[in-house]
């Protein structure tokens, strides 16, 4: 996958006889995100919620757990326990693999 295409380069002037050039990461929508991203469980736990319309705090709520858990979740931080991988593929409706493979 071709990242550079998703960076724009800024040329910032510290003074006359220097200058840096940078890359800096455009503003990606989440769906456009989740394009970029390779998969896995992170991206598809995120994908899911979306797709569920649920925010954060309110899959931790149904899951009976915290905002920052499914925020860590969601960027590979941490990982859930088996009970609740089970209690979310039961919650989006999907088996246990299919939130925790990667697409290709």
């Amino acid at each position: 996958m071709k990242f550079l295409k998703y960076f724009k380069e800024i040329t910032i002037n510290k003074d006359s006889n220097h200058s840096f050039k940078l890359l800096n990461f455009e503003d990606l929508t989440d769906d456009e995100l989740l394009g970029v991203s390779g998969g896995g469980f992170s991206d598809n736990l995120r994908q899911k919620r979306l797709e569920a319309g649920w925010t954060q705090e309110e899959l931790g709520k149904l899951l009976f757990t915290s905002k920052q858990a499914v925020c860590n979740w969601e960027h590979g931080r941490r990982q859930p326990n088996l009970t609740l991988l089970q209690e979310m593929s039961n919650l989006f409706e999907c088996s246990i693999d299919a939130l925790l493979k990667e697409r290709k």
